[in-house]
C-alpha cells in the first residue's frame, strides 16, 4: 500500500523538527514518540520510515534497544540546499560575541522552558495524587460517620 505525499511530507517535518533541536546532528528517538509527534498509527510509522529510507533521505540505526532508533537526515531536500548556496552573504556583526551570546541564551531559554515544563508535569502529578488520596480520606470519613450513626441508634434504641 503506498502512502500519501501529505503522510510522507508529516514524518519529515516531525523529524526535521527533532533533528534541528539537536542541531542537526543524529538523534535516538523512540518509535512511540514518532507515532505521537507524527499522529499515525504503527503501520503507517514503519512504512513512512521505509519509504524515507528507500529514497536516500533518511538513515535510521537500531537505538538502545528494539523501541528505539537513532535517525540521521542524509539528504534533505534539494530545494533548501540550493537555497542555502544562493544566499548572499551578510556582512560580519560588529560584535560577534553578542550575537552568539543571544543565540545562547535563547538555547538556555529553551533548556529553561523544558524544565520548566517537566516541573510543571510533576507538579500536576503530584496534586492529581493528592486529590485521590484526599477523596479517598473523604470516603472513609463518610463511612466511619454512617457506622457511628447506626450505633448511636442502636444506643438509644436500648
Amino acid at each position: 500500500m503506498v502512502l500519501r505525499e501529505k503522510t510522507i511530507q508529516k514524518f519529515k517535518d516531525y523529524l526535521e523538527k527533532e533533528i534541528l533541536k539537536n542541531q542537526g546532528r543524529e538523534i535516538e528517538l523512540s518509535f512511540s514518540q514518532v507515532q505521537r509527534g507524527t499522529g499515525s498509527a504503527s503501520g503507517t510509522m514503519k512504512r513512512a520510515l521505509e519509504n524515507l529510507q528507500a529514497e536516500g533521505w533518511l538513515e535510521i540505526k537500531p537505538g538502545r534497544n528494539s523501541r528505539y532508533g537513532i535517525f540521521r537526515i542524509i539528504n534533505s531536500n534539494n530545494e533548501a540546499e540550493e537555497m542555502e548556496e544562493n544566499i548572499p552573504l551578510e556582512p560580519v556583526a560588529a560584535y560577534p560575541e553578542e550575537s552568539t551570546l543571544d543565540r545562547e541564551k535563547s538555547q538556555e531559554e529553551v533548556l529553561l522552558d523544558q524544565e520548566v515544563r517537566v516541573k510543571v508535569q510533576e507538579l500536576e502529578k503530584a496534586v492529581e495524587g493528592l486529590r485521590k488520596r484526599a477523596r479517598s480520606q473523604e470516603m472513609t470519613i463518610a463511612l466511619l460517620q454512617d457506622r457511628m450513626a447506626e450505633i448511636e441508634d442502636k444506643l438509644y434504641k436500648k
